[in-house]
């Protein structure tokens, strides 16, 4: 499998999506039997992942059942937005809430990916009720069906040895052996899962990564980190990884939505294993701009 040259457009928008810095953590992502991807939400990772056969999880249904069908179905995928798309232009913002209250009763995939690409901002948003409540993008027709086409076609290459699954992350991690690789990429520690409401258990997930290290698997975990002057560290136990680096992912979407000031995100990135020294050497220059960063928030307070 050819990895992309560099990004590659999203086909399923997610929050807190990898897609700018895939290229940049594949590097850390050695050999291995099967690549394990529990948490895979935008699956931004899928094509960089070095590895052939890979398992991708999610615990959304129709999330899993969305990656189904552009796996298997990409020109039914393709109709199924492109008939949505072509009502919504013709009769208008109505049609938006009419598939919404319809994907609320049936969770059916082709209405979720049509709800993602035309919702304000894309932004994936449920209720307590676990009903998708995000409204409208006015300003904006939504993605135009031809451009969503090419976009499906190219994933559908690199999803064609991957394997998909609605479970448990335990229940997938369940199944890593020795000299498989997993790449992690949870709820933030300390918060619930934004689509499911669930409290996101620390010390279950600290089990986890113990058990992994005791197989002989390789991870690597993205997890915490800072966006401007707010931290969200939760330092894993010092006993279960190996290095930790820093990598930019963007800018937070939050402060710019608000219009207060652009704050570069960093994530904190947690490994088992040893990586070559140049690759230590680039993260911690990432590093030392997090910190310059810090810094320069300390001196304003």
């Amino acid at each position: 499998m050819k990895k992309p040259k560099s990004t590659l457009e999203p086909v399923i928008k997610w929050s807190g999506s990898k897609r700018q810095v895939a290229n940049d953590l594949s590097r850390l992502i050695t050999e291995g039997n099967t690549y394990f991807e529990p948490f895979v939400g935008g699956g931004a990772m899928l094509p960089f992942r070095n590895i052939k056969n890979g398992i991708a999880n999610d615990i959304i249904p129709e999330l899993v059942n969305l990656w189904e069908a552009i796996k298997n179905e990409p020109e039914q995928t393709a109709f199924e937005y492109q008939t949505r798309w072509e009502k919504l232009q013709k009769e208008g913002h109505q049609i938006y809430y009419e598939i919404r209250d319809k994907f609320n009763e049936t969770k059916n995939c082709f209405d979720f990916l049509f709800l993602t690409r035309t919702c304000v901002n894309g932004l994936i948003r449920y209720n307590e009720k676990g009903e998708f409540n995000n409204s409208f993008h006015l300003t904006r027709p939504g993605i135009n069906p031809k451009t969503l086409k090419e976009i499906i076609f190219k994933w559908n290459y690199y999803l064609k040895d991957v394997e998909f699954y609605n479970l448990d992350y335990t229940e997938v991690l369940a199944n890593v052996k020795k000299n498989d690789f997993v790449f992690l990429d949870p709820p933030y520690g300390g918060t619930k899962d934004r689509y499911t409401k669930i409290d996101f258990d620390l010390e279950k997930f600290y089990s986890e990564l113990d058990r992994l290290n005791t197989i002989g698997a390789k991870w690597i975990l993205t997890f915490d980190g800072n966006a401007g002057s707010r931290e969200y560290d939760y330092e894993l136990p010092k006993e279960i990884y190996t290095h930790k680096v820093f990598i930019k992912t963007g800018n937070s979407p939050f402060t710019k939505m608000m219009k207060t000031t652009i704050d570069a995100v960093y994530e904190s990135v947690y490994l088992n294993f040893q990586p070559a020294n140049e690759l230590l050497i680039d993260f911690g220059k990432q590093a030392n701009q997090k910190l310059a960063l810090q810094s320069s928030f300390e001196m304003q307070d």
